[in-house]
């Protein structure tokens, strides 16, 4: 249903699970992959005699760090690298069947609620990437629906990086998740195709096509999704009453049914022109609609518990966003590790919320008129890079500039009449405005070896400049700083089987636009909210240790973090009176986190696998600058998922997946803890064949609940999805060279690995 979009937003910046999405760009960044190990001897040549051993002593290998430990027959499989982890998603039989937040939902130190927002370790504030690009269907007020749409079918792998270096843009203090799509392997031409059905009202379907030759590879796909949902919601507040000293309540009681639709296709093309150029090119489209049939019903309390007013707004909802990107890139390769590329994205999200809602009064007995809301936003992206890369002193150097444009235009019109042809707007509800942001950053690493000890220090320079152009009011706002990011990563190699890794960077978070809107924003009959054009960035500092050992088949991870932040803005809720409370938005004192990721992954018995992981964590914040009343606000927590994968015979294997999302605090309240339990069986039918079912929500415990308490205000926000289900799938392979190669390695920068790579 159509809630509250400051509401919303606003739970990203309380550090809560059930934060809603955050309206940064997300940018694409260069990797920061180790230094390449020297090329191992050439092999004796056919027919030749070989050497006799004694004519020389062996030559000793050289001491090198290890580049990543892999754990096959665990879900999902794990790689690591200095500056970040990936997750195979093809063991996780929910990502088989369900959306991208339902892959999310299983990756470690990765959080999705039940509406689609996404957290990393307590932040809201996370940047999406797709093959290390900017995603148009990630960013602004659409990346939740997209999340619970868009299948993870395309979703080879999820790189989740807590702590990047610098040749990644600082935007995103949760940190980067980075969804590597699939691509075509095997010569010739493979394809695949899907059906998904569910009990829940859920169809989805999908076609994979690829083509690769020794000097072209392209990979193109097409899904379509169509689902039916319903959700409960029940919001129930209550404001301090000065004169008689008592908390008057406010409720709403809401069910929200929708219907959904998405198309999306996308093809992407890698040609090795010369065998020292290659140029990459991507477009993709997505469709997203969406018909809501909100329905609330409000009561408002006056002293003594005696309702004030009571009325039903019952609304039909329109919300269509088209997003279109294309990118392109040209590398060219100098010699070994020796490398200059130019990469280029435009992307564009155009959105349409149009809402029409009638009320009913009950009391007072008045006429309402009815109420028409449109809320359009057409946001523009576009971004340069140029990354060089070569080998100085024994080390990989790297370094790059970018140029980043962000366009946002948004537009709210509130009109009312007796009669939908009566309608008129109100010009006091108008509110149009106009953000745009230039970005210039130059960045540089430095990796190095010195032994079993791996190295890499790395500096970003930003020069940054906004403008917000408020037209409804005439009133302007512009900012512009400078800033400089320093990183640190090292990696300590204690043997084969053990690393100890430790890291430091500085990242940071910008007021999106509707942060920055002065002018009051209505809501609903009991919301409005009002930005601050005078935010400052949240600037946070992180500091990662961790622990890596493989034992057989079994890995272990362990992960340590702090995270200090000053400006950390929030959103606070104030009560206005007569039922109406005002989102508002300004930088507390300070905020710090510290917590853990304890992961296991491998074999208990020959057809037996399993993934854990243990998330216990601590968060304080100072509210005191933004409300007096709520203080500095302490919560320890404790979070974790599991998957136990049997395989029951050659063909077919059987998953129990478990997840809980431990409690958050925010400025003025609490987000309290839920767990999901899920199902899924997977059956080869033979070579092409699969079917694959799952169950979600076995318990039916999947809930969200916020809770608010201050010596003012107090709230109960309840949302309660219908949400158990029943998914089958079947998937059908065709094409020559169908079996996948070789598992491509971390692919940060680029969206497809080139012929030969």
């Amino acid at each position: 249903m159509h809630r509250s979009k400051a509401w919303l937003l606003a739970m990203v910046l309380a550090g809560g699970p059930g934060a809603a999405v955050s309206q940064t760009q997300p940018q694409a960044t260069a990797p920061a992959d180790a230094p390449k190990a020297a090329a191992p001897p050439a092999a004796t040549p056919p027919g030749a005699k070989p050497a006799p051993a004694k004519s020389a002593p062996p030559a000793k290998a050289p001491v090198r760090t290890i580049e990543g430990v892999t754990v096959t027959g665990a879900a999902p499989d794990v790689q690591s690298s200095i500056d970040r982890k990936s997750y195979t998603l093809g063991k996780d039989l929910q990502a088989t069947t369900g959306s991208i937040a339902d892959a999310l939902r299983n990756v470690p130190s990765v959080e999705v609620d039940l509406q689609g927002n996404l957290s990393m370790r307590g932040d809201g504030n996370v940047t999406v990437l797709v093959d290390g690009k900017p995603s148009p269907a990630f960013e602004g007020k659409g990346r939740a629906d997209a999340l619970q749409q868009l299948p993870a079918d395309q979703i080879e792998r999820v790189e989740v990086i807590t702590n990047p270096s610098a040749a990644q843009n600082p935007e995103g203090t949760g940190g980067v998740i980075n969804l590597i799509t699939k691509k075509s392997r095997g010569g010739g031409v493979t394809g695949s195709a899907y059906a998904t059905a569910a009990s829940a009202g859920l169809k989805r379907a999908g076609l994979n096509l690829g083509y690769n030759s020794k000097t072209l590879a392209i990979t193109g796909s097409l899904a379509a999704n169509y689902q039916r949902n319903k959700n409960h919601f029940q919001d129930e507040r209550g404001g301090l009453d000065p004169a008689s000293g008592q908390l008057l309540k406010s409720f709403d009681q809401s069910i929200g049914r929708n219907l959904t639709r998405t198309i999306t296709p996308r093809v992407s093309l890698s040609w090795t022109a010369t065998p020292k150029d290659q140029i990459t090119g991507a477009l993709s489209y997505n469709n997203l609609l969406v018909y809501g049939h909100p329905d609330d019903h409000y009561t408002d309390d006056g002293v003594g518990d005696v309702p004030v007013h009571i009325f039903e707004r019952a609304g039909h909802r329109r919300f269509l966003e088209t997003d279109n990107s294309v990118s392109a890139g040209w590398r060219h390769t100098f010699g070994e590790g020796h490398e200059l590329s130019v990469d280029a994205v435009y992307n564009d999200a155009i959105q349409r919320d149009n809402t029409l809602y009638t009320t009913i009064p009950t009391l007072p007995p008045t006429t309402v008129p009815l109420e028409r809301i449109r809320d359009d936003a057409s946001d523009h992206h576009a971004e340069l890079r140029v990354a060089y890369s070569r080998m100085v002193a024994g080390g990989a150097l790297k370094a790059g500039y970018e140029l980043r444009h962000e366009d946002n235009d948004a537009d709210y019109i509130d009109s009312m009449g007796l009669t939908a042809e009566s309608l008129v707007p109100v010009a006091t509800l108008a509110n149009h405005y106009l953000f745009e942001q230039y970005v210039n950053a130059l960045y540089a690493t430095y990796q190095h070896a010195f032994g079993d000890l791996d190295v890499q220090t790395g500096l970003r320079l930003e020069d940054v400049r906004f403008d917000f152009d408020q037209l409804t009011s005439g009133q302007r706002n512009s900012q512009y700083y400078d800033r400089a990011y320093p990183t640190l990563h090292l990696a300590y190699k204690l043997d084969d089987e053990r690393k100890l890794t430790a890291s430091y960077s500085v990242r940071v978070q910008r007021p999106p636009p509707v942060f920055l809107n002065p002018l009051v924003y209505i809501e609903g009959p009991q919301n409005v909210q009002q930005g601050n054009p005078d935010l400052k960035v949240k600037e946070v500092q992180i500091y990662e240790l961790g622990f890596e050992q493989r034992k057989g088949q079994t890995l272990y991870q362990a992960s340590f973090y702090f995270r200090n932040a000053k400006h950390d803005f929030s959103q606070v809720l104030t009560d206005l009176g007569g039922g109406v409370f005002k989102f508002s938005f300004g930088n507390t004192g300070s905020s710090q986190a510290a917590g853990a990721d304890l992961s296991a992954n491998g074999k208990l018995t020959s057809t037996l696998s399993y993934s854990a992981t243990l998330s216990p964590y601590w968060n304080e914040i100072e509210a005191g600058p933004l409300d007096v009343s709520a203080g500095r606000r302490t919560l320890y927590s404790v979070g974790g998922r599991f998957n136990l994968n049997w395989q029951a015979t050659a063909d077919d294997m059987v998953q129990l997946n478990g997840i809980e999302n431990g409690r958050h605090v925010g400025p003025q309240g609490t987000f309290e803890p839920n767990f999901n339990l899920n199902i899924g069986w997977r059956h080869k039918v033979n070579d092409q064949v699969t079917a694959t079912m799952t169950a979600q929500d076995l318990l039916g415990t999947n809930h969200f609940q916020r809770l608010l308490d201050t010596a003012t205000l107090v709230e109960r926000f309840d949302v309660r999805p219908v949400s158990r289900s029943v998914f089958f799938r079947l998937d059908y392979r065709f094409g020559g060279g169908s079996k996948a190669a070789k598992d491509p390695g971390f692919e940060y920068e680029n969206g497809a690995p080139g012929p030969g790579r």
